[in-house]
C-alpha cells in the first residue's frame, strides 16, 4: 500500500552560511525545499514560542543571526504508516539545538487523480448499500461512490451485533467513501480506524443530516456546533485516509453559511461538498445556486487545496456539466434524488439503445461495520424525486418507449439477482425493495399497472414472474 509521509522539522540555528548549510540523512532530498525565518532580535526563543515567528529575508551569510530552519519533505513509500520518522542531521557550521520535529502520515488521496468535473452519488440512508450501488455502477457509473450513514457511537458501543450492513462493499468498487456521523471525537477515531482497516478509499463525516435521530448528536447539528465538528474532523484524520465532509449553507438562515464554511474550510479539508440548503429548509425550496460564486471565492480565499462539490437539485450529468461551465471554479457535483427519476443520470450521452450483455461479477464483501438507524438526508422516502423526467426523450427509438422499458427492466432484473445474493449477509426485510420499484418500472406505457402488480408480491421470484408475462426483455445478466 501506497502512502505519502510528510517530514517537517524545526530547527533553531545561530551560525554564519545557514544558506549554505548542507541537508542529508533524509530520503528524498533531492525534492527538498525549505524556508529560512528570523526572528527579530536576539531573545533566545523556546520551542512554544516558535509560531510567533515573523517571516522576513535574512541577509545571506550573515552572522550570529538567530534563525528557525524548516524543512519538508515529502516521499511516497511503502512503508508502514506507524514506522518511526528518519532521523535528520544537520551539517555545515551549525550550533543547532535539539531538533522539534513532527511527521505527519497519509495514505495517497484518490481525490488528487479524478477528473474535473467529477461525479459522486450522494450518500441515502437505506438507499445506497452495495446492492443499488452496483446496479447504478451497471447503469452508467459515477466517478466516486459513498456509502450509507454510518453512526460512529453505534459500532463503537455496540458492535457487530448491532450492524445491519452499511460498511458491506465488494473489492470492485473504487473509490469508495465511507461517509460516518457523530458527536463524540472519541468514537470517531476509533470508526475511522476500522474504516481504512476494511479498505474504504476515504472518510466523510456527515455534518448536514436534518433527520431527528441524527441531530441529537451528530448531523446538521455540528453546525451549531463547531468546536465538535472541528474535533470530529481531527479525529477522523488519525487514520490516515483523506477526510471529507458533507453540508449544508446554515442550520436555520442561508445568511449562516460564511461563517460555517470558513471554519470547515480552515480545517484542511479533502473535499467540502456542500447541499445549497439549510436545515430547516430541508429539500422543500430550490436550491440555493446563486450562492455558488460566492462559496468559490471563499474557498479560494481559505483553502483553495481543498476541493469543492455542490449537492442539490441536480438531475444528470449534463445538468451538472452546464452548472459546472456557469461556475468555474467548482470540482465536483454529487447526484441524489436524481437517480431516482433517471437511473443512468450518470451515464455520459444518457440512456443507450443497446443492452449489455453480460453479468456483473458480484465480489466477496466486507465484514458488516455498522448499525441501523432510521434517518435519511436525501432518502428513500423521496424516491420519486423531483418531478418526473421522461427517459424516453434520451433514447433512440421511435419514441424510445421500447429501449427505456428494455434497460429499466433488465437493471430490475439485476437489482433482484443482487437483493437475492446478499439478503443472508444485509438481512433486510423483503418490503425494502419495493421503495425502488418506481425507479424502474417507469415511463412506458402500462408502467402503473405493472408497478401495482409488484408491491402486491412478497418475493422475489414473483416479481421474476410477473416481469416474464410482461414482455420481458432478453436478460443475461
Amino acid at each position: 500500500m501506497l502512502y505519502k509521509t510528510r517530514y517537517e522539522y524545526r530547527y533553531i540555528y545561530r551560525g554564519p552560511n545557514v544558506f549554505n548549510t548542507e541537508w542529508s540523512g533524509l530520503p528524498g532530498l533531492g525534492d527538498r525545499a525549505f524556508e529560512v525565518h528570523r526572528l527579530a532580535g536576539s531573545t533566545p526563543v523556546t520551542s512554544t514560542e516558535m509560531t510567533q515567528w515573523r517571516v522576513i529575508s535574512p541577509s545571506p551569510g550573515s552572522r550570529d543571526s538567530l534563525v528557525a530552519v524548516f524543512l519538508t519533505v515529502e516521499i511516497n513509500s511503502e512503508q508502514n504508516r506507524l514506522s518511526p520518522p528518519t532521523p535528520l542531521i544537520l551539517n555545515g557550521e551549525s550550533e543547532g539545538f535539539s531538533p522539534l520535529y513532527g511527521k505527519i502520515t497519509e495514505m495517497t488521496s484518490f481525490w488528487d487523480n479524478l477528473p474535473q468535473p467529477f461525479f459522486i452519488l450522494a450518500p441515502m440512508e437505506a438507499v445506497t448499500d452495495v446492492v443499488f450501488r452496483h446496479v447504478v455502477k451497471q447503469a452508467g457509473a459515477p466517478d466516486v461512490f459513498f456509502t450509507e450513514f454510518a453512526n460512529a457511537t453505534g459500532w463503537v458501543h455496540a458492535g457487530d451485533k448491532a450492524i445491519a450492513g452499511r460498511l458491506i462493499k465488494t473489492d470492485d468498487e473504487h473509490p469508495l467513501v465511507a461517509q460516518i456521523w457523530g458527536g463524540e471525537p472519541g468514537d470517531m477515531e476509533q470508526f475511522a480506524a476500522h474504516c481504512m482497516e476494511l479498505g474504504f478509499d476515504g472518510i466523510d463525516i456527515n455534518m448536514g443530516c436534518p433527520a431527528k435521530s441524527a441531530i441529537k448528536s451528530g448531523g446538521a447539528a455540528l453546525i451549531r456546533r463547531p468546536d465538535v465538528a472541528m474535533a470530529a474532523i481531527a479525529a477522523a484524520k488519525t487514520a490516515g485516509l483523506p477526510v471529507s465532509v458533507k453540508t449544508r449553507l446554515g442550520y436555520t438562515y442561508v445568511d449562516e453559511w460564511r461563517e460555517w464554511l470558513s471554519t470547515l474550510l480552515a480545517q484542511n479539508l479533502a473535499n467540502l461538498t456542500i447541499h445549497l440548503r439549510t436545515k430547516k429548509e430541508m429539500s422543500k425550496v430550490p436550491a440555493h445556486y446563486e450562492l455558488i460564486d460566492d462559496i468559490i471565492k471563499l474557498r479560494d480565499d481559505i483553502a483553495p487545496q481543498t476541493l469543492l462539490t455542490i449537492n442539490g437539485d441536480v438531475r444528470d450529468r449534463t445538468h451538472g456539466e452546464e452548472l459546472v461551465r456557469a461556475h468555474p471554479g467548482l470540482n465536483g457535483v454529487m447526484i441524489g434524488r436524481g437517480i431516482f427519476s433517471n437511473p443512468f443520470c450518470f451515464r455520459k450521452g444518457g440512456v443507450s439503445s443497446e443492452i449489455e450483455d453480460k453479468r456483473v461479477i458480484v465480489g466477496g464483501a466486507a465484514p458488516i461495520s455498522e448499525q441501523i438507524s432510521d434517518f435519511s438526508e436525501e432518502g428513500a422516502d423521496q424516491l420519486a424525486g423531483p418531478a418526473s423526467s421522461d427517459l424516453r426523450a434520451v433514447t433512440n427509438g421511435d419514441d424510445g418507449s421500447s429501449n427505456v422499458k428494455s434497460e429499466l427492466i433488465c437493471l430490475l432484473h439485476y437489482h433482484l439477482d443482487l437483493f437475492d445474493h446478499y439478503q443472508s449477509t444485509l438481512g433486510r426485510p423483503y418490503e425494502t425493495l419495493k421503495r425502488f420499484f418506481k425507479i424502474y418500472i417507469r415511463d412506458f406505457d402500462g408502467a402503473k399497472e405493472l408497478r401495482d402488480q409488484l408491491m402486491h408480491t412478497k418475493t422475489t421470484d414473483e416479481v421474476r414472474s410477473i416481469l416474464a408475462h410482461n414482455d420481458r426483455p432478453h436478460y443475461t445478466y
